[in-house]
Formats: structure tokens, C-alpha cells, sequence
């Protein structure tokens, strides 16, 4: 009856219809139940319908509490949230840092069939020995421990089954709400577009594990100068898109660890594991919660999990250096500069304002004497302050700032005493060194020359297309006015000043003709018609006067 293309529309449409009627429906449970908690009670004593540690508005609540239940397409997303306090309401940010990824553990069929279709043979013959019981189960994938038949003892993380389906139902689901709800309020509140853009590079990204694998391999390479920090190895013979194999890392979880004492020493290698990368170039880890984080024999600190990395350009890493030398110095013009090289003001910056805030920021992280410095606080600040001087901070600076609070919160347990500026400022010295004075290796200074060279050679090229745009009138040329809104204000109150005056002004002397002629009924040997446009000319006068007034003082 029907085509096989229309079979498979019918059966995405139904998909989409089904997934949507998920969607409003645990929506609409949660909703409900933060209706109920917030409006008011005649009996106080009434007990809630959620009990627990649920600090924050109910409402932000049940949201964080639908995406968990609405399954990792939901869960990644409101991770993502949890990261950009400038594209949604503060607290609903604060809410979805809360997010936990909960999910049961595959059963060892599921796990053997996800062996099989990754590697074409099965778990028992690609491994000496694999053990079925995971040693971590999230959303995206679980972890299992197995040897090689080198005898290399390794980690394996096997994706869950389906899960691409499900990703790309979840997020056309998502892109329709977007598109919906871009015209309303929450559309207004939120930068819907942007957010739902960024999730998909960003979740694309996480379910190819050969992305994962590539950034391990680097990140093992950008620590060789830190042999105090391990990354896993990758064993690129059992490694594809579904499944990763590394070396597995025999140590305890940060998590475990806390609790046990002070370690100075591994909680500045911890912020230096974090910013090295950063400094060299430009990358990140972009989850560095504790269970990501190893403490192994010798001192050692072992970095897994390398599904979000961050990567920033030569400029933003320039910025971020002069910022911590800045707050190392008490430096508030470098701090006030940074800010706006990496913000984009939406308007006209009172930067006598802005300084005053910056001081007043500066004053309040750094002011408790050495080792209180408060990184965390001085990010939150900057985007405060942001927000009140409307400069519109870019995307890569909440991920960077979400792993520098991570860092500074799980350093700052190993070590309360840890002043994170002392143990950032020289990698950010020696990254301004570099700049400044760079070293450049024959291939890289080759490289340079013949591309200034062949942009030179393009320049007549480039300049003639120009002339003849010119010649034929195709030549665009914008001229922006900025800060002559004041003055098209003033000329719109003249003109509409003068628009009133010459209309009353034909009322008045049309009333006085009509007068002047007798025409029509009369009262008191007076035209009716002649006074009665007179007055008209009398009232519109006043009202479009009183107009002008209140528009003026608005």
C-alpha cells in the first residue's frame, strides 16, 4: 500500500509522535507537583509531595527532576545548562549542576551483542578475560575491566544499544520545541538556538569514541612534561566508533579519598593537570568531577573520561593569562580589559562604572590575604558583572570557567590552604614568555613566510575585484550611527510636534471659513458646523499636546 519511503516517515513520524507524548507527559506530572508545592496552603502542616535535600525553587526542581527521567539526551542537556548562567536564569544553572546520571547496568547479553557488533567477534575471543560486572554505568556507556591477549590489563567502555536512534529522535524533538517556543517568553529568557546548536556538536562528539581517543592521545602527549599525571594509553585495535579500550588505571577515586587528610601535593597538581593543556594549547578536560579523577601509587594523578574537552583560541588564552597575572598583581585595569576583550558589549560601556565594579570584584576575591583567593568567585563576578554593564560573554567562557571551579572546589578539599593563583600564575607566565618571545621551529617559520607571501601575491587580485565592484555599482557600503539615538528621539518629538501644529492649525482655519460663510444650521447667528470644528481643533490640540508630554517624560 504504501512506498518504502513513506513506510519509513510514517514510522519516524510515529517515533516523534510517541517521544513528544513522553515529553508533555512527564512535564506536565512535574509540573503539577511544583504547582502544588508553591501555592499557598491553608494548612501549614501539610506535608509536601517530594521530601528531601531539595534546596531552590520547586519549580527548577522538578525540572532538574523531568530531565532525569526523561533519559541522556535530557540529562547531557541539562548539564550543558548547568554551564551557561548567561543564556538562562541563574538559579535553574544552579539547579542542573545537581543532575545525576543514574542508570541500570546493561545485562551481560546486551554487552556481548555490543562486543560483537563493535569488534565482529565475541568478548570471550577478543579478550583473555572480560568481566561482565561493570565498574561504572552512565547514560552514554559502562565500563568494563578486561585483559588482553598480551596480558595487558585494560578498561573497556561499551556504548549502550540504540542510543543513536534515540539521539536523533531526542534532539529533532528538541529542535521543534525550539523552534516553537523561540517567539515566547521562555524563548526570550533563553538563547534557545545557540544552546540546542552547541548540545549537538557537543553530544555528536561524545558518542564517537574515536573523538575520545584522539583527545587522550593528546592529552598524553601534552603531559610528558608532567610524568606525575597518567592518561590511559588507547589500544587502537579494539577501539571504534561503540566501544574504547585503555589502559585501566588501578587507583582510588578523588571521591574516596576525601575525608583522609590534607595532600598539597597532589591538589596543585590537580589545578596544574587542568591548565596545562589549557596554556599549551588551548584545550581542556571539560568534566573533571571526582570520579574522574585517580589518585595512584607513587603521588601519582590519573585523568579518565575525556568525553567533553574544551578548545579555545590563541586569543582567549592570552586574555585568561592577563587575567590571573592580573589578579596575581591587583591589577584592575588588566581585569577591566580582559573583560571586555572577551565580552561583547551589547551597549555603550560607563567604563567609570565598570571600573568601580571590577575594584569592588577584585577587593572581594582576594581580599582575606594570601591563600584565600577565590577563583570561582572572581568568575561568577565577571559574569555579574557582565550582565549589569550588558556585555555578552562568549560560550567557551562558562565550559572554562565550570572545570576552573570544579578544579578549584576539589583542590581546595585536598587543600584548604591552596592559593590557586600562586600555582596558575607561573603557567600563565610562561605562556606570556612563549608569546612574546617565541622560538619558531624551520617548518613552522617556512610555513609562515609563504603564507604572508601568498597574501601578498593575492592582494592586486583582491583589490581589482574590489574596483570592479565599484565600477559596476555593486560596491555595499554600511555606515552604523552609534550614540545618536538621543538626537532621532528629539527629531521624532519635533516632527510629530509639527504634524500636530499644522493640523490643528487647518481645523482652526477651516472653522473660521466655515464660520466666516454661515454655512449650515446656525445658533446665535453662529454656523453649529464652524463651532463644532473649532472645538474639535480645541480638544485634539490638548489630548496631542498631553501626548507629547507623557511621551516625553517616558
Amino acid at each position: 500500500m504504501f512506498t518504502r519511503e513513506a513506510r519509513i516517515l510514517l514510522t519516524r513520524h510515529y517515533r516523534y509522535l510517541q517521544r513528544y507524548t513522553e515529553v508533555a507527559t512527564v512535564l506536565l506530572r512535574h509540573g503539577w507537583q511544583a504547582y502544588c508545592e508553591t501555592r499557598p496552603r491553608r494548612a501549614p502542616a501539610r506535608r509536601p509531595l517530594v521530601t528531601g535535600r531539595e534546596p531552590g525553587d520547586p519549580v527548577y526542581r522538578h525540572l532538574r527532576l523531568a530531565f532525569e527521567e526523561l533519559g541522556p539526551v535530557f540529562i547531557k542537556l541539562g548539564q550543558l545548562l548547568s554551564t551557561r548562567p548567561d543564556l538562562i536564569p541563574t538559579e535553574m544553572a544552579a539547579e542542573f549542576s545537581y543532575l545525576q546520571d543514574r542508570v541500570r547496568p546493561l545485562a551481560p547479553d546486551v554487552i556481548r551483542q555490543q562486543v560483537f557488533r563493535e569488534l565482529g567477534t565475541a568478548p570471550e575471543k577478543a579478550f583473555s578475560y572480560f568481566d561482565y560486572q561493570p565498574l561504572a554505568a552512565a547514560s552514554i556507556a559502562q565500563v568494563h575491566k578486561a585483559r588482553l591477549p598480551g596480558g595487558q590489563e585494560v578498561a573497556v567502555k561499551v556504548q549502550r544499544p540504540q542510543l543513536d536512534g534515540v539521539v536523533v529522535t531526542d534532539l529533532a524533538v528538541l529542535e521543534n520545541l525550539g523552534r516553537r517556543f523561540k517567539g515566547t517568553v521562555v524563548g526570550r529568557i533563553c538563547a534557545l538556538e545557540e544552546i540546542l546548536a552547541t548540545f549537538r556538536r557537543q553530544i555528536e562528539r561524545e558518542l564517537d569514541f574515536t573523538v575520545e581517543a584522539l583527545a587522550m592521545e593528546n592529552f598524553r602527549r601534552l603531559y610528558r612534561e608532567f610524568p606525575q599525571i597518567v592518561v590511559p594509553r588507547v589500544y587502537w585495535d579494539y577501539t571504534t566508533r561503540g566501544l574504547l579500550t585503555m589502559d585501566y588505571l588501578a587507583g582510588k577515586r578523588l571521591s574516596d579519598w576525601y575525608g583522609k587528610g590534607t595532600d598539597c601535593q597532589r591538589a596543585a597538581l590537580l589545578i596544574k593537570a587542568l591548565l596545562a593543556p589549557f596554556f599549551q594549547e588551548g584545550i581542556f578536560h571539560g568534566d573533571p568531577h571526582p570520579g574522574n579523577i585517580l589518585f595512584l601509587p607513587g603521588g601519582r594523578l590519573g585523568l579518565i573520561d575525556f568525553g567533553i574537552v574544551g578548545r579555545l583560541d590563541e586569543d582567549f588564552r592570552y586574555q585568561a593569562a592577563r587575567l590571573i597575572l592580573g589578579l596575581q598583581e591587583r591589577d584592575l585595569q588588566a581585569v577591566m580589559e580582559v573583560t571586555l576583550k572577551l565580552g561583547k558589549p551589547m551597549a555603550a560601556v560607563d567604563y567609570q562604572a565598570l571600573y568601580e565594579d571590577t575594584a569592588e570584584l577584585v577587593d572581594r576575591v582576594t581580599g582575606m590575604g594570601k591563600g584565600d583567593v577565590n577563583l570561582a568567585g572572581l568568575l561568577l563576578g565577571m559574569v555579574e558583572l557582565a550582565r549589569r554593564h550588558s556585555i555578552r560573554m562568549p560560550g567557551t567562557f562558562f565550559v572554562l570557567g565550570r572545570t576552573i571551579m570544579e578544579g578549584e572546589s576539589l583542590a581546595r578539599r585536598l587543600d584548604p590552604s591552596l592559593d590557586l593563583v600562586q600555582v596558575s600564575g607561573p603557567l600563565a607566565a610562561s605562556y606570556l614568555r612563549s608569546r612574546l618571545r617565541p622560538n619558531p621551529t624551520p617548518g613552522r617559520t617556512y610555513h609562515r613566510a609563504a603564507s604572508t607571501l601568498q597574501d601578498l601575491l593575492e592582494l592586486p587580485r583582491d583589490i581589482s575585484r574590489s574596483l570592479d565592484k565599484l565600477a559596476r555599482g555593486q560596491l555595499t557600503i554600511i555606515f552604523v550611527h552609534r550614540g545618536l539615538e538621543t538626537l532621532y528621539h528629539r527629531l521624532d518629538m519635533v516632527s510629530a510636534r509639527l504634524s500636530a501644529a499644522l493640523i490643528v492649525a487647518a481645523l482652526i482655519g477651516a472653522g473660521a471659513l466655515i464660520l466666516h460663510a454661515g454655512a449650515g444650521p446656525k445658533t446665535g447667528g453662529l454656523s453649529i458646523l464652524g463651532l463644532g470644528v473649532l472645538g474639535g481643533a480645541l480638544i485634539l490640540g490638548c489630548l496631542w499636546a498631553l501626548l507629547l508630554k507623557v511621551g516625553q517624560k517616558e
